[in-house]
């Protein structure tokens, strides 16, 4: 039963944080830098569950339910949650977007989940396996864990700490670290209010609110990224254009390479930070405020900006467009849930 449980949730856990990788619609944050956070939050909230064990057992403690909820649960478990924000994740170069704060801080609510997942399944799952035992029928304790470990995936951790994310995009972006604060009480009070909610008739309508707030937030954050204001820009610029050179009747040639730097646009997604500002100083420079501005070689001139800004957009990156990334996501997603299906069916 113990490797049962601890199989199933790593897996989905794993699964978890891949979908978390894929959601990043912006620059790609280092896939070893999310996974050695993920590991190190693991280990840390080992130790912290193995502590929190001890002086339960040892001085018998034990709270009024307010308190377990808000206290004990809520301060202490977002604490560490922040603690582990500020010493692994503030200072690292590849945070340099408001997107980034999210990201991480879903890796570490990804990484604190998993073990809290392992505990939360022990406790739903002994009754069917010691049936199981007596009857010598698994099947109700294979469909116990596998509810169990499907409903835990996406944990109350994931829904609260989006918000707290913002906040850490928000004071990184700015360099305001006093912006933690008020973000990490929030998650304390989502915290706490979540585990009492979980006991009433409003937990639906609560984990429902939060899943809108956090659609909101992340469309908001998406917004507010360099790369979203940056292409909005360069799109306005570059429809501008298209539209004095159907006015002017400039060269076709000329409109259709300006619509293909358009369609090329997405493809800054995949650039990193410092090449992208880099690049976009570059384009922006390149690319002229009215399409017959170009001095000298007039259209010739102006075709050879043209060509360069398409250059420096690639047009080879051009697959790992949104289609791509929207297929790659159904088809883990779907992937993802069989194998832990069929994961639960074996064991």
């Amino acid at each position: 039963m113990i490797g049962d449980i601890i199989i199933a949730n790593v897996i989905a856990s794993s699964c978890l944080v891949l979908l978390i990788y894929f959601f990043d619609l912006n620059e790609k944050e280092p896939p070893w830098t999310l996974i050695r956070i993920y590991i190190l939050t693991i280990l840390i909230t080992f130790l912290f569950g193995k502590l929190k064990g001890f002086l339960f057992t040892h001085y018998e403690w034990q709270f009024p339910v307010l308190i377990e909820n808000y206290i004990m649960a809520g301060f202490f478990e977002e604490l560490l949650k922040f603690i582990i924000v500020l010493i692994f994740v503030w200072h690292l170069k590849s945070f340099n977007e408001e997107t980034d704060g999210i990201i991480y801080y879903l890796i570490v609510a990804a990484g604190f989940a998993v073990l809290e997942n392992v505990g939360y399944s022990f406790k739903f799952v002994i009754t069917p396996y010691l049936y199981g035992l007596k009857s010598g029928d698994m099947n109700f304790y294979q469909q116990a864990l596998q509810r169990i470990v499907l409903f835990r995936a996406v944990s109350g951790h994931i829904l609260i700490n989006i918000i707290s994310g913002f906040f850490l995009g928000i004071a990184k972006r700015r360099q305001k670290k006093w912006l933690l604060v008020p973000g990490f009480l929030l998650s304390v009070l989502l915290h706490g209010t979540w585990n009492q909610a979980a006991f009433s008739g409003f937990f639906t309508v609560y984990a429902l609110s939060l899943i809108v707030v956090d659609v909101v937030i992340f469309f908001v954050v998406i917004r507010m990224s360099f790369y979203f204001k940056f292409m909005k820009r360069l799109r306005l610029r570059i429809n501008s254009l298209i539209k004095e050179g159907e006015i002017k009747n400039f060269d076709r040639d000329i409109i259709t390479l300006i619509r293909g730097i358009k369609q090329n646009l997405r493809t800054l997604r995949q650039m990193e930070g410092d090449i992208l500002v880099a690049n976009s100083k570059e384009i922006v420079t390149l690319l002229p405020s009215h399409i017959d501005s170009v001095p000298m070689h007039g259209k010739d001139g102006l075709t050879e900006r043209m060509l360069k800004i398409n250059g420096l957009l690639g047009r080879e990156k051009q697959k790992f467009g949104i289609w791509f990334y929207s297929k790659l996501f159904l088809k883990f997603s779907i992937a993802g849930f069989l194998i832990l299906t069929l994961l639960m069916n074996i064991t």
